[in-house]
């Protein structure tokens, strides 16, 4: 193509720049789509620029809204504030009451300190009133409906913790307040409070405690600022005499409740008291929450109840020794010392209170009782068991021997059975001697026989025998009469014969004294242990008992083990498990 530009007088042709032609055999399509890519890349610049333009409209539109905004906020932070008095109560005449709705929102227990009798618990106390100079029309401050203030800035009522025990009873984080357009304004700061909290430590490590946190204000009275539960649609009013009660169940706000490892939430109970005194004619009014709290078990269990049962129980296995084992005592020494050493553990873990005994030192106190009760039962066996030949009364043999032996399934053997017989005690004949002294002999081992073995053992109770058999036959054939005073003064044997026989006679005799003596020192010792062996049984089935019927009583009688209470901590933190609780209860 060519134009035609006009130059003075003179006309050129001027050529236009001719677009590149496409080689023979090119298709439509193709051309047609270099065509329209050209016209994009010359269109291209364009509509950037258009898109650039339409963002910086839209973001200063966002702006002009923003401080547009802000503007508004200020504007009203600005009217509500100008002449605000923080020091004075938001009410249109001295005569108005302010009320006050206050709820504690327990997030923590962090320790209950015994000895001190201080609780410790971290949450928010969350405060809400009406301040009618803090009211405006939303549609007058482009639809504002709240404001962030600090709360240096408002009036904040004087809440504070009545029985504080350590630290700042009031608030030391100053949060902002939230301002609605109503005049409501919520104050919910972070609070720690280490509250004073009578301890009960009768039934440690199975206790359950109860503890109070009192909120009031602590410069105006009841006829200024009135305390009230935030809840107040729950409330359950009581009243006795001068003194008005209105109590919430779940006074306490548990939904972000953390659970302790050591204690279990049982009752968060709000309530709020109302009382006349004679000196004024105002009430005082004041939220008190009754925290109740029960130890858990299971800590304490492992490491102080079974411990300790078990060294009470190894105090009754000291009398399954034998008696004249001397590792009875031995033992019992062992277990006292044990059991001082866990005692001295025990220290760091037992409240050090004087107002009350614990539970778990009460009971450490009856198995060191018993501990040593065992080792002066065990003394007292030993020295029964060894007392030997010593006489025993009659009482004894009774009562241990033929009464209380049976009971205890202690029997001697059959043999024995009338030891103890009068007639073992009287004098035995001289051939019933004769015939212990040939036993004796008898029972002699191999070793002690003299000569050989093959010959004929000298048996002088036969030759005795036969003699006094012959003698007594010749008599009776006889037939002689009795002989005179003169024949019977006459010796029958010679006189060194008859010295022999005087002789063997005083020494059968002394045989005999030797032996009953001795038969009657076995029998003695023999009664005496049997004695002990019974004693020795009565003790095991008397401690066995007594420590049983104690371990018992120390783990059932503390009222947690019988508190059948299921901890609301748990359902507060999941709400399925809430929703399951009220199914069930439904």
């Amino acid at each position: 193509m060519s134009e035609i530009v006009s130059g003075g007088d003179s006309v050129e042709k001027v050529k236009s720049p001719e677009k590149p032609v496409d080689p023979p055999g090119t298709p439509a399509s193709h051309r047609r789509f270099i065509d329209l890519n050209e016209e994009w890349l010359l269109r291209a610049p364009m509509k950037k620029m258009q898109l650039i333009c339409v963002g910086i409209f839209l973001l200063s539109v966002a702006v002009e809204a923003r401080l547009k905004g802000n503007q508004e906020s200020n504007r009203l932070f600005e009217d509500l504030l100008n002449s605000y008095q923080i020091l004075s109560r938001p009410v249109r005449n001295a005569s108005e009451v302010l009320r006050i709705q206050v709820k504690y929102k327990l997030l923590q227990i962090v320790d209950v300190h015994e000895k001190d009798q201080i609780i410790r618990t971290n949450g928010w106390l969350i405060q809400k009133w009406n301040d009618y100079r803090l009211r405006w029309n939303p549609k007058e401050y482009g639809n504002i409906t709240m404001l962030h203030i600090p709360a240096q800035l408002v009036f904040l009522p004087d809440i504070i913790l009545y029985n504080n025990a350590d630290g700042s009873p009031t608030v030391l984080t100053k949060t902002k307040v939230d301002v609605f357009f109503t005049g409501d304004i919520v104050w919910e700061p972070p609070v720690a409070y280490k509250s004073m909290c009578r301890i009960q430590v009768r039934w440690f490590p199975y206790d359950i405690q109860e503890c109070e946190l009192k909120f009031g204000s602590w410069t105006y009275a009841g006829s200024e600022i009135d305390t009230a539960h935030l809840d107040s649609d729950i409330v359950e009013k009581t009243g006795y005499g001068n003194d008005t009660m209105w109590k919430v169940r779940m006074g306490m706000d548990i939904t972000e409740y953390q659970e302790s490892v050591e204690w279990d939430l049982l009752g968060v109970e709000g309530t709020r008291h109302e009382k006349f005194y004679p000196c004024c004619d105002y009430p005082v009014v004041d939220i008190t929450y009754n925290l109740t709290i029960r130890r858990k078990k299971l800590f304490y269990t492992i490491n102080m109840m079974i411990p300790c049962i078990s060294l009470a129980g190894l105090t009754s296995i000291v009398f399954y020794l034998p008696p004249e084992s001397h590792n009875k005592v031995t033992l019992s020494i062992s277990i006292l010392v044990a059991l001082t050493f866990f005692q001295l553990f025990l220290i760091e873990l037992i409240p050090p209170t004087s107002l009350s005994t614990p539970l778990i030192a009460r009971f450490l106190l009856f198995t060191m009782v018993m501990v040593s009760l065992s080792i002066v039962a065990a003394v007292v066996i030993q020295n029964i068991h060894f007392r030997g030949e010593q006489p025993m009364p009659k009482v004894i043999r009774f009562v241990f021997i033929h009464f209380l032996g049976k009971f205890v399934l202690i029997f001697r053997n059959i043999g024995n059975k009338d030891f103890h017989r009068k007639a073992r005690y009287k004098r035995p004949p001289t051939m019933t001697a004769l015939k212990m002294i040939e036993k004796h002999f008898e029972k002699r081992p191999q070793s002690c026989r003299y000569g050989d073995s093959k010959r004929p053992k000298t048996n002088l109770f036969r030759s005795f025998t036969v003699g006094r058999r012959r003698s007594s036959e010749a008599s009776e054939k006889d037939k002689t009469p009795l002989p005179t005073e003169e024949e019977r003064k006459r010796p029958v044997f010679p006189p060194l014969i008859q010295r022999k026989i005087n002789n063997i006679g005083k020494n059968i005799r002394y045989i005999e004294r030797n032996l009953k003596k001795l038969r009657q020192t076995e029998e003695l010792a023999a009664d005496w242990q049997f004695v002990a062996m019974t004693l020795d049984r009565c003790m095991l089935i008397f401690f066995s008992i007594t420590i049983f019927v104690g371990a018992l009583i120390a783990t059932t009688s503390a009222p947690s083990m019988r508190d059948s209470r299921e901890p609301i901590n748990t359902k507060a933190q999941s709400p399925i498990l809430a929703y399951e609780s009220y199914l069930n209860s439904e």
